[in-house]
């Protein structure tokens, strides 16, 4: 329910602050005081795009704070796009001469994701709104929102997401089969190729290093004969050394240490020689080895430049291949589990269409019979309504494609409720529908703008009933000029306008009961005509 609406620097409004009651709230006012732009900031509130156009002149920015309480399907919405559950929602646009931004309990937030979650509040039904009852999805929900089918139509709806994703796994496993069909010679050859080859990971790198010593093998061999020539001079001169040293230690002790670092040189020198002896015996290899490793790297470059670049590439489709065969090989019974699939999907989703079918046109026949009862009571006698159904290809709504159909009186022919050319009519015939959904319908609060277009007299007064009976399931919110209606409302609001100066300003206020009875005068022409207004008022 709409609790609060500020509005600061809004074209003509410079501030205003109105506090809502549950039930019947109406604002009037003189024409071109301002009372559309109580629609347009609700709007706003719901997601509206904005313009510089709306922030008052010399303001630098224009702010829209609505107060809404929360009932628990938007309280699982908020949760939804990650803000946090709360039992009042404040809503808030700030409009520069830049940009727009939008806040829902102070987290930033986009139009889509408040339109979204506030729709599920505040509907406003005016001249455009009346033609959501052109969209036939609108008509569907009408429906199954007054037959009670929304979880009924949920299930269906995750029934018939599970058969398109099963029919979606068949199809393409079938076009897979299909092209592996067409290219099974292909693929068995080329397995074949790579399975001759049989390539190891990281092979074709370890051959390039192996073959890069091998070629420099000459160099490397002379390089290692001239360390190990020089090795053993080395040794040959230290034993020399050495036994020289030993000699003088009989004349001398303490050359001792010296000759301790001789011997351990002597035996480094001497391991050196043999693991140098050892790496150039390694160096011998069999004449055909370098060429037996030039001719695998050539088959395995051969490989990466057909299924490459890289050798792991290679792999990888080779992996592929075989799962390809294994398909075709497995294909038809794999295709006759998917095929069995689809159809048990396919039955339960045609079972639930056929469920909520049968329900949308009991519904349907009760929806019409109460519209038809509330077309009455707005002096539509003649009037009539109903629904029509015509049945299609199961879709994502099942097999029904609805229509509201009308005709205004007797003789006339039916004809879908998109055709009815006054406006005043078809206004009537969306408050009938609404009347007939109290109760059902998720919003708390309804907004009508210019509801009583082309209505007078004793209509008026019954759309007014109709309006303040629609208020004990929801707020009621409503923009009129007739006093018979605003005499019903359980708040009263007047919008006025005054200029001060080379300015014009837009006021909203409350009215307590005396100036009520001013604003009814008024609004039945003749401002003496106090007896009257306080007669309508109930006083």
């Amino acid at each position: 329910m709409l609790q609060e609406l500020r509005l600061k620097n809004f074209v003509l409004i410079k501030e205003a602050r109105l506090s809502f009651e549950p039930g019947f709230v109406v604002f009037t006012g003189e024409t071109g005081t301002g009372k559309s732009l109580l629609i347009k900031s609700l709007k706003l509130v719901l997601g509206a795009r904005s313009s510089p156009g709306l922030i008052r002149p010399g303001a630098k920015e224009a702010l829209i704070e609505a107060v809404v309480s929360v009932d628990e399907k938007t309280q699982k919405h908020l949760e939804k796009f990650g803000l946090e559950p709360a039992e009042e929602l404040i809503v808030r646009r700030i409009i520069t001469a830049e940009r727009s931004r939008a806040y829902l309990n102070d987290s930033p937030v986009t139009l889509q994701m408040l339109s979204e979650i506030a729709s599920d509040l505040v509907v406003i039904a005016g001249q455009h709104e009346y033609h959501t009852l052109n969209k036939p999805e609108e008509r569907l929900l009408t429906v199954d929102t007054f037959g009670d089918l929304l979880a009924l139509r949920q299930e269906y709806e995750k029934a018939y997401l599970t058969f398109r994703e099963k029919l979606e796994n068949l199809l393409s496993f079938q076009e897979k089969v299909k092209n592996a069909l067409k290219e099974e010679d292909f693929l068995r050859f080329q397995l074949q190729e790579i399975e001759a080859v049989s390539p190891v990971p990281g092979e074709d790198i370890e051959i390039e290093e192996k073959l890069k010593r091998l070629k420099n093998l000459a160099r490397l061999k002379d390089l290692a004969n001239n360390a190990y020539s020089e090795v053993e001079k080395s040794f040959s001169s230290i034993s020399s050394a050495k036994k020289s040293l030993s000699q003088a230690l009989e004349f001398d002790r303490n050359l001792s240490p010296l000759a301790e670092r001789l011997e351990t040189l002597s035996y480094e020198l001497e391991d050196l020689s043999l693991e140098l002896s050892d790496y150039l015996r390694s160096l011998e290899i069999a004449p055909d080895e370098l060429e037996a490793l030039e001719e695998r790297l050539f088959a395995l470059k051969r490989l990466m430049r057909k299924y490459g670049p890289t050798l792991e590439d290679v792999l990888s489709h080779y992996e592929k291949i075989k799962k390809d065969l294994e398909d075709i090989s497995t294909g038809e019974e794999h295709l006759q589990d998917l095929e069995e699939e689809v159809k048990q999907a396919e039955n339960r989703a045609v079972e639930l269409a056929e469920e909520l079918s049968q329900k949308r046109k009991q519904a349907a026949g009760l929806l019409s019979q109460h519209v038809n009862r509330f077309l009455k009571e707005l002096a539509l006698e003649g009037a009539r309504f109903r629904v029509s159904f015509a049945r299609k290809e199961l879709s994502s709504t099942g097999f029904d494609q609805v229509d509201f159909l009308v005709t205004t009186h007797p003789k006339a022919p039916w004809r879908p409720i998109a055709e009815v050319a006054s406006g005043g009519e078809l206004s009537r015939f969306f408050l009938a529908i609404k009347a007939a959904l109290s109760k059902k319908a998720s919003a708390q609060s309804l907004i009508f703008d210019e509801i009583d277009a082309g209505v007078g007299g004793m209509v008026a007064h019954r759309l007014g009933k109709l309006l303040a009976d629609l208020a004990t399931s929801y707020q009621v919110i409503c923009v009129t000029h007739l006093p018979q209606i605003a005499a019903l409302a359980r708040q009263h609001f007047v919008v006025e306008k005054q200029i001060k100066g080379d300015e014009a300003f837009t006021f909203i206020k409350e009215l307590n009961p005396e100036e009520r009875i001013n604003e009814m005068a008024r609004m039945l022409g003749d401002p003496s005509a106090r007896d009257v207004a306080q007669k309508l008022l109930g006083l």
